[in-house]
């Protein structure tokens, strides 16, 4: 049986075939293209109960919350172009995380406001987070000086503003406060 190579990228957090992905019709793979997933580090190939062990240990690491596949429930990366139109344009209320790369307890705000998001769907309460650094002028716009912070939109207005790593059931109060 020949392999070739990436016939389908896979989710890198979950190691599924991604089916969005169309090769390059003139795609050929050659003899030094190897899969990373069908190689162990020394070279040699891996046998097929060794590939579905090491796609099962991938599952079950993104299944603990330390990973999230991109077409799983969360909160998605918005920039400063799409602001308008999905944080302050949005007609239902709209939970905006404000995060660094280098923030500690921004990782520890994602992973709650991640579990919230599993909880309501994209019809009541929506989900985003915009990285500070890269969108000062949003941030103080948005009176923003510290970090973590969670503000929640509804109709365009902020009506809450949260600072710092507050337990889930703060989230949750000001999410309810404002559901229709």
């Amino acid at each position: 049986m020949a392999t070739t190579a990436y016939p389908t990228p896979i989710c890198l957090s979950c190691a599924t075939p991604s089916s969005s992905f169309l090769p390059p019709s003139n795609f050929k793979p050659t003899k030094h293209v190897k899969p990373f997933l069908l190689y162990s580090a020394s070279g040699s190939r891996l046998s097929d109960s060794a590939i579905k062990r090491k796609r099962r240990r991938t599952r079950q690491r993104s299944r603990a919350g330390k990973v999230s596949c991109s077409s799983s429930h969360g909160s998605e990366t918005i920039t400063a172009c799409g602001w308008n139109e999905y944080a302050v344009s949005s007609d239902v209320p709209v939970l905006v995380e404000f995060w660094t790369s280098w923030c500690g307890p921004c990782v520890m705000v994602r992973r709650i406001i991640e579990e919230i998001s599993q909880d309501y769907d994209d019809e009541r309460v929506r989900f985003y987070k915009i990285d500070a650094d890269e969108y000062p002028q949003i941030a103080t716009s948005y009176g923003v000086e510290q970090i973590p912070t969670v503000l929640l939109f509804k109709d365009g207005d902020k009506v809450e503003s949260m600072t710092g790593t507050l337990p889930k059931s703060v989230y949750v109060k000001a999410i309810e406060k404002y559901l229709c």
